[in-house]
């Protein structure tokens, strides 16, 4: 059935969301089915003992999908007026420096899209790298120990999120998902 769940992108509070959903059911004369299925497209990465977030290979398997919510968090900011306030807390400190980054796209400012959406959750962008800081992997994913991690799952059930779907990039989708069933889900049991 058409409206029986909710996929989302990211590890947000997704409570106060949930009564728009409500609303919308009733005025098509709906009402959610109980439980309401809420999934977060997201992924992850449990670091080695010794890793930090900087490091190389977290980047790499997160920045698909770290890109592609900066991707949408530029759209949504584009198209609402350019408010800073649309700009999320952990991309502030390089907005500046991806605005030249899609200033310096070859297509004309009405066809960028196809540009600055290229890649999304599959592969990241050369020269996207710069914008996956820990504080951006930390905004939108679920990275960390695999203590930490379960933590980060725990606290998203609590904000309204019933189950995850990991969208790690294409070339590392067996090894994050290895990952997660040997050292996360034994701990969400």
């Amino acid at each position: 059935m058409y409206g029986d769940g909710w996929v989302t992108a990211g590890a947000d509070d997704i409570r106060p969301k949930l009564p728009l959903i409500e609303n919308g059911a009733k005025k098509a004369g709906r009402t959610l089915p109980q439980p309401f299925v809420t999934t977060a497209l997201i992924t992850g990465c449990v670091l080695r003992p010794g890793e930090r977030l900087s490091d190389e290979r977290v980047i790499q398997e997160t920045g698909s999908y770290v890109t592609a919510i900066l991707h949408f968090a530029y759209e949504i900011w584009s198209d609402l007026g350019k408010k800073d306030e649309l700009i999320p807390a952990y991309f502030r400190n390089n907005w500046g420096r991806y605005l030249e980054h899609v200033a310096s796209f070859s297509l004309p400012e009405e066809k960028r899209f196809r540009q600055v959406h290229d890649g999304h959750c599959t592969y990241m962008q050369p020269g996207e790298e710069v914008f996956v800081t820990p504080e951006a992997i930390l905004g939108t994913c679920v990275a960390g120990t695999p203590e930490e991690i379960a933590h980060q799952l725990t606290q998203m059930e609590r904000n309204g999120s019933t189950g995850i779907s990991l969208l790690p990039p294409a070339e590392s989708q067996r090894k994050v998902f290895r990952d997660f069933a040997e050292t996360v889900m034994p701990l969400m049991r």
